[in-house]
């Protein structure tokens, strides 16, 4: 009703000045420099609108090819997001030519389609196709820059996974230029300096420990280890890095790895037997059962109170078998490992119980086993 109202007395208002208008229609002069222009008040009204209409036209026709542009843009994007629909299904169907195809087409709609980019980097890796992975993230790098690190990352962990690490780090080494800081970028260069087997990472352990998840650095302090055991001492190696190491077991397992390459045992077992009843950890377990101490009895009685405490815990079993096999007691690890395998079997094990059996004269059952391992690794249905 306002509304109305408003629009009765400008109507009104028009109405009266045109009558005003019609009867006494004015005069206007105007005078610039030595120039002058005279006429009626309607007349120069009627100019002003002519000329307020001029200046919309114009500036319609001057925002034409950014509006043109950005509704090209939105119908690209909104054909690309199509285009990438379409690859998921073909991708969920396994059909993934097809799906390469689509995505390929879908970046060459939009570049900018961050999903649609992930998605053909992860097909590439599934091939084993390095180039592409780094043609993908490089173009969309330079076209997108508010999602340079997402990709970075990606990129830089699907490398990490192909084993391409000189390209992997180049991505690393971005992610640290745009901030030294990042933990992620900094456990990304960790990963690829100890997967490349880089020497210079044991120099550099204690300043990786102070940005990388302890869990990533005790894992690969661990593989480390492994390499490196009888050519470095536990203090050579772990000299610096901070003491909240010392509860990941991985660390721990490392530092075993260590003493018994260097034939100290005695330090190995004292770290063992307060890490296993804390952890139950595979490795410090498999690791107990490899003490070459003079009193292995000790040994021994103390899986037996582990048993005791934890019955049905197959890899104490197993570590039991295999020191009952160092002291020549065969049919206490035959039973032991028997056990071992009703909890969880495994081909090792299924050798190891051969290798008893055979000791015992059971050749025929030892034969038996070995069948049985040899059918299990031809099935493909038991690899899956």
């Amino acid at each position: 009703m306002k509304s109305f109202m408003i629009f009765l007395l400008l109507v009104l208002l028009a109405f009266i000045g045109w009558q005003y208008l019609i009867t006494d229609n004015g005069y206007v002069l105007i005078e610039f420099l030595n120039y002058s222009m005279e006429t009626s008040v309607p007349v120069f009204m009627g100019c002003l609108i002519v000329l307020y209409f001029v200046f919309r036209i114009f500036g319609v026709v001057w925002r034409s090819p950014k509006t043109i542009r950005r509704r090209m843009d939105a119908r690209s994007k909104d054909r690309s997001v199509k285009l990438h629909h379409e690859a998921q299904n073909f991708l969920g169907q396994g059909l993934s030519a097809k799906a390469a195809k689509k995505l390929d087409s879908a970046i060459a709609t939009d570049e900018t389609n961050v999903n649609a980019v992930i998605d053909r980097m992860n097909l590439a890796a599934e091939e084993n196709d390095f180039k592409t992975i780094v043609e993908k993230a490089d173009n969309l790098i330079s076209q997108e820059s508010k999602q340079k690190n997402f990709v970075s990352f990606h990129a830089c962990r699907l490398l990490i996974g192909l084993g391409e690490y000189s390209s992997a780090q180049k991505y690393a080494d971005r992610l640290l230029q745009g901030s030294s800081k990042n933990s992620e970028a900094q456990n990304l260069l960790f990963a690829i300096k100890s997967a490349a087997g880089d020497p210079t990472i044991i120099d550099q352990l204690p300043m990786f420990a102070k940005t990388v998840d302890e869990k990533i650095f005790s894992e690969t302090i661990l593989k480390l280890s492994k390499k490196l055991k009888g050519q470095k001492t536990v203090e050579d190696l772990f000299g610096g890095l901070p003491r909240s190491l010392d509860k990941q077991p991985d660390f721990i397992s490392a530092k075993c790895e260590l003493w018994m390459a260097k034939e100290d045992h005695i330090k190995a077992e004292i770290e063992l037997n307060k890490a296993i009843p804390s952890y139950w950890n595979e490795n410090h377990i498999a690791l107990y059962s490899k003490l070459q101490l003079s009193n292995s009895e000790g040994l021994s009685s103390k899986l037996e109170s582990w048993l005791n405490e934890r019955p049905r815990d197959p890899n104490l079993w197993l570590a039991a078998s295999r020191v009952a096999r160092r002291e020549g007691l065969w049919g206490k690890a035959k039973q032991c490992l028997e056990r071992s395998i009703e909890l969880k079997s495994g081909s090792q094990k299924q050798t190891e119980l051969a290798l008893i059996l055979a000791q015992l004269g059971e050749k025929d059952e030892a034969f038996a086993v070995l069948n049985n391992i040899s059918k299990t690794d031809s099935d493909p249905a038991s690899v899956k």
